[in-house]
């Protein structure tokens, strides 16, 4: 998590250069300000600091007061899936106030964790928190997982605070200390229990009534190609693929090819278009892999391994299982595999 501390007078930059002894942080003062050590100095307005602080930093530690923080932060507050956490202390280091990003952020984890460094107060005012109830934001964190769609998780989360019930419909295998108004079902019991639904599944599931879905990125498609495919050959392929297992696309949590494939431009621009990394395994490695998968004697002679996309999905991926054998459209092969030990 890259940090920035932020302080505008002596006692604040006191607090500053003793926390960072214990944070892997920067520490920004104004000119003013007279410091040894490593610092960054900035002679612009607080606002104007802040506004490159966002882009730059997952964490920002303001020591000042709250009113202060809170008049700066208000032209650059966005998205909370975005946003950077954001902290408060004040200069005499009695309160560490967790400002922003709570949860996604993880402001709350880190008000808990400097709060411990300084002997500090830690205030957290999270609903969720407060009540000691389980929050889905927290959870997805914890889990690895997208939210669908973003806007329920506000019903989800109210519906723990108020009470209410609240049901967790799943095919994974989950350790949950679960609260009294929250009940876990098998995911074929979807549907058939009163109460907010919440699934926590890679499948492709929509119901009519409100509901909250946590995607976990578990799922590898490997791929091999014929020289110069498309990007849109590419997207058709993988996007079939995912819909005949009928999962989410966004369960996708990488691409995988081989060694003469890693500057294949279709693979690269539609990994680029999803935002996915792509894992590269060299020949030499499909060699020494100890399970059996689809060969062709057509590929050995080409490359010098039998097979691409499922060998390179099964070493990509975390104690994995092939759910998708590899299958040819358009001059590509897909394969896909499941990470079982994600959770």
């Amino acid at each position: 998590m890259k940090l920035a501390i932020v302080a505008l007078t002596e006692e604040g930059k006191k607090l500053a250069c003793k926390l960072e002894q214990n944070l892997e942080a920067d520490i920004y003062l104004p000119t003013k300000l007279s410091a040894e050590g490593e610092v960054i100095e900035f002679d612009s307005s607080l606002k104007e600091l802040v506004d490159q602080l966002f882009k730059e930093y997952d964490g920002i530690i303001c020591i000042m007061a709250l009113g202060i923080v809170v008049r700066v932060l208000a032209p650059y507050v966005a998205d909370k899936r975005e946003d950077p956490a954001v902290i408060t202390i004040d200069e005499t280091g009695q309160h560490v106030i967790s400002t922003l990003s709570g949860h996604l952020g993880g402001a709350n984890c880190l008000t808990e964790r400097i709060a411990g460094l300084i002997e500090a107060e830690p205030v957290i005012t999270t609903a969720t928190d407060c009540h000691g109830k389980l929050a889905f934001d927290l959870l997805a964190k914890e889990l690895g997982c997208e939210i669908i769609p973003f806007s329920n998780l506000k019903l989800a989360n109210a519906a723990l605070v108020n009470g209410k019930r609240v049901n967790i419909f799943t095919d994974l295998k989950l350790d949950l200390e679960l609260d009294q108004n929250v009940r876990l079902f098998p995911l074929d019991k979807l549907g058939t229990v009163e109460g907010f639904p919440v699934i926590i599944s890679e499948r492709d599931v929509t119901i009519e009534e409100p509901y909250l879905q946590l995607i976990p990125q578990n799922i590898i498609v490997g791929l091999g190609c014929r020289r110069g495919v498309s990007k849109k050959q590419v997207k058709e392929a993988v996007e079939s693929a995912v819909a005949k297992l009928e999962l989410r696309i966004e369960s996708v949590k990488k691409l995988a090819t081989v060694d003469l494939k890693q500057d294949e431009a279709g693979i690269l621009q539609f990994a680029e278009e999803l935002e996915l990394p792509v894992e590269i395994v060299s020949r030499a490695e499909i060699k020494e892999a100890d399970f059996e998968y689809t060969t062709s004697e057509f590929v050995r002679k080409q490359i010098g391994v039998g097979g691409v996309c499922e060998p390179v999905a099964m070493l990509s991926a975390k104690r994995g299982e092939l759910i998708l054998s590899k299958t040819v459209m358009n001059q590509v092969t897909v394969a896909v595999v499941k990470e079982v030990s994600m959770l």
